[in-house]
């Protein structure tokens, strides 16, 4: 595995090697609002420092230069990075600094030997196994009283910087995608640290870790259970419905898949008179759309003891044309509220969209367009491969809308707080219309669909 991993980083970072540093030109040339200045302030002066992936050695040689006393170690799997890394340690003098080529994964010092471990814009490029093991790694060789401070992308909301920061969302890698949306506490709980103090600075945030006892950690993931207005599964249908179907009594897999089934081709793909209703609601309609199913599909899980959160989006409109026609689709906003669920199961988070169509009207719809071959967008439905779309549950993500998603806006602990903060932008009498004219007319559009012949 570690040769592998050699393999690919050497090949990658030869490339790279010598225009790395033009990262502290173009994003962090302000120091004081940069994550360098945060990192360094952190530093007392007889620290033992370990820069894990430390790539040219940018920040363990500004912890060196500044603290003379210090003893800093550099750890990097890229021989190019070093070689640049060791140039400008030579350059600069610093005797109390060493770097060596390991992989940060299988560190070979011994347990509780540093004061801090610095890993800095390294976790978004792992795929979460792998950045769980680094970060055992580094509770490992950390003291029980000392920190980790980790640097990490974060994209700016001003429009200036948003152009500057596009070259970054273009190349950094696949994991990249997902992480910058992430729960910072519950992804660092999980691995047994507390974030303890957050800094926000120019493109980057800077957190402070210590370690936990494990029931701290344990915890901290309660927030992804609790019972909330809109997730109200104490409620006597719920709790009639979850002892009805024996769910509790399921292995956890096995009552994952269930409740998904259920939720997906038991609750009719339809759309309810709002977002915001109460998961009770959803039960007592029979149908719902990507909010409201998930809404109901949320609360099961957390009724069942599946720890579970919400990722909300927008989607184009044109992925409801054939569903939404006419007056309600030339009406109806550009970009439409859009949200799925994040499941956490054997230590991974799983995103699932395809709860939202029933099997019924997914093969309806197939049969209706038998021609189509390849993507689809339209009725509900916008992915790449029509005939194959992702929708059993099986240890995998599911999708049945996320190609027509235009705007993100991270994930929260319950549909609650993402509606508090992200509504369907529309005025009163959209929302009227929609409620007692639209929505009915698109329903009987839906049931065309399922009731068709071919």
């Amino acid at each position: 595995m570690q040769e592998d991993r050699d393999m690919n980083t050497s090949l990658i970072y030869k490339m790279i090697a010598k225009v790395y540093d033009l990262l502290d030109v173009v994003y962090f040339k302000d120091y004081e609002h940069s994550p360098r200045k945060v990192v360094l302030d952190r530093i007392a002066g007889e620290d033992k420092i370990l820069d894990l992936c430390t790539g040219t050695a940018t920040n363990a040689i500004n912890i060196a230069a500044k603290n003379p006393g210090a003893k800093v170690v550099g750890v990097d799997l890229s021989k190019q990075m070093l070689n640049v890394g060791r140039g400008k340690v030579k350059k600069e003098g610093l005797r109390n600094i060493r770097l060596y080529q390991m992989d940060a994964t299988e560190l070979k010092f011994k347990s509780h030997c540093f004061d801090k471990v610095l890993i800095s814009l390294v976790l978004h490029e792992m795929e979460e196994d792998l950045a769980g093991s680094l970060l055992a790694e580094a509770g490992r060789v950390l003291k029980d009283d000392g920190e980790i401070i980790v640097t990490e992308w974060e994209p700016s909301k001003n429009p200036g910087r948003k152009i500057l920061f596009a070259p970054i969302h273009f190349m950094e890698p696949k994991p990249y995608k997902t992480f910058i949306h992430k729960d910072m506490d519950f992804y660092f709980g999980k691995y047994g640290f507390k974030v303890e103090e957050y800094y926000h600075t120019d493109y980057t945030k800077v957190l402070v870790l210590r370690k936990m006892s494990r029931s701290a950690g344990q915890n901290d993931g309660e927030r992804y259970l609790e019972e909330t207005p809109m997730l109200d599964y104490g409620c006597v249908s719920i709790q009639h419905l979850i002892r009805e179907k024996g769910w509790r009594d399921l292995p956890e897999f096995e009552r994952l898949k269930s409740i998904y089934n259920y939720v997906r081709d038991e609750i009719l793909f339809g759309y309810n008179v709002d977002d915001n209703i109460p998961a009770s609601k959803v039960l007592k309609d029979g149908y719902g759309q990507c909010n409201t199913k998930g809404t109901l599909f949320m609360a099961l899980l957390r009724g069942c003891g599946i720890p579970c959160r919400i990722h909300g989006f927008t989607i184009d409109k044109k992925l409801q044309k054939g569903a939404m026609t006419g007056f309600v689709y030339r009406n109806a906003p550009e970009n439409i509220f859009h949200s799925w669920v994040e499941v956490f199961f054997e230590e991974k988070w799983y995103e699932l969209e395809a709860f939202i169509l029933d099997k019924m009207y997914l093969e309806k719809l197939q049969a209706a367009n038998a021609d189509c071959e390849g993507a689809f967008c339209g009725y509900g439905v916008a992915v790449k491969d029509f005939r194959n779309p992702s929708i059993d549950l099986n240890r995998n993500n599911t999708y049945i809308q996320s190609e027509g998603i235009n705007q993100d806006f991270g994930v929260y602990d319950n549909p609650d707080n993402l509606l508090t903060e992200h509504n369907q932008e529309i005025g009163l009498i959209r929302k009227l219309a929609f409620r007692y004219y639209g929505r009915h007319r698109m329903n009987r559009n839906v049931k065309a669909i399922r009731k068709q012949t071919v």
